[in-house]
């Protein structure tokens, strides 16, 4: 598996950053709670790796929420929510006390659905103006099972590459204790075309 170098690992995890300051804003607005993130960590890994971090029972995820990325480089957007995320965010898109819902029904997928895109618009108009290229979103496809959302996964991003780029974030809603995985997907082959797109912004 190929190396990232600490330049396209930096300049990445600037613009997940930034992409995530950008998020919390607009997830704050929408559930009227304050929010918290983390520092995004930047990895390459393997469709393996990936489904691997899901295999933890008590965190596994059973919301899937994905956006393909066109554009100059070609990748993915994928939010994903375990049981009591997913659970607890229908409540606050639903205005509903915590510990309402305790099955997502289609009316949760639907807010679910218009919350991931709200959340990736953000995000990318973020990384955007700051990588300095075009990168667009998609429809939004969200799947609920709460036997995992791995097989969701595969069928997601299996077309794109064996392996990829992952700037993943955590987005952390402290009063109700929900948090959702936020992950950016590059194909390998978009390193280069964003460090080339960052040191001729950084050059003026």
């Amino acid at each position: 598996m190929t190396e990232l170098d600490e330049l396209t690992k930096g300049a990445l995890q600037e613009a997940g950053n930034i992409g995530m300051g950008h998020l919390a804003t607009s997830l704050s607005k929408i559930v009227n709670r304050d929010v918290k993130i983390d520092v995004p960590r930047v990895e390459l890994l393997s469709m393996q790796d990936i489904l691997g971090n899901e295999s933890d029972e008590k965190n596994k995820s059973v919301a899937g929420i994905h956006l393909q990325i066109t554009g100059d480089a070609a990748g993915g957007l994928l939010i994903l929510l375990p049981k009591y995320s997913a659970l607890s965010f229908s409540d606050l898109l639903m205005k509903k006390p915590i510990g309402t819902t305790t099955k997502v029904e289609e009316m949760h997928q639907k807010k679910l659905e218009e919350m991931g895109l709200r959340l990736c618009k953000a995000y990318m108009k973020a990384v955007n103006e700051f990588i300095g290229i075009e990168l667009n979103v998609g429809k939004p496809v969200v799947e609920v099972n709460m036997a995992g959302v791995d097989d969701f996964i595969t069928r997601q991003i299996e077309d794109l590459a064996d392996e990829f780029i992952v700037v993943k974030n955590e987005c952390f809603i402290p009063s109700t204790n929900s948090r959702h995985e936020f992950n950016m997907l590059f194909e390998p082959d978009a390193a280069e075309i964003i460090m080339t797109a960052v040191m001729k912004k950084m050059m003026g």
